[in-house]
């Protein structure tokens, strides 16, 4: 059950805990005293991992944050091209308009 246990608590290790806890293993042993499993190089890693894993949930919030700025500007984008588009249709029904009263001018002095 131990085995288990300390099995399951390595496994929620970040790589820095783990690193630190080889390291107070090997001063234990070194020293000739039983490793506890709670050495100062193990909690230093796991302070280490807790800020690598907090700077990493700030970078990915970041990254979030410009991804949403890049969305807002395309749908400016899109917005800004809808009011051209609707532009650009009056323009071309004026100029229809225009060119058929000409054009029925143009017949009627023929005749």
């Amino acid at each position: 059950m131990l085995i288990v246990s300390l099995t399951f608590l390595s496994a929620c290790q970040g790589p820095e805990q783990k690193a630190g806890a080889e390291k107070d293993k090997a001063a234990a042993e070194a020293a000739g005293q039983a490793y506890s499993g709670d050495g100062p190089n193990e909690r230093i890693g796991a302070a280490r991992d807790r800020a690598a894993k907090s700077a990493k949930e700030a970078r990915d919030a970041a990254g979030d944050a410009l991804d949403s700025q890049a969305d807002s500007i395309r749908s400016q984008a899109d917005v800004a091209a809808e009011r051209l588009d609707q532009q650009a249709k009056s323009v071309r029904d004026a100029a229809d308009e225009r060119a058929r009263a000409l054009e029925v001018q143009a017949d009627a002095r023929r005749r």
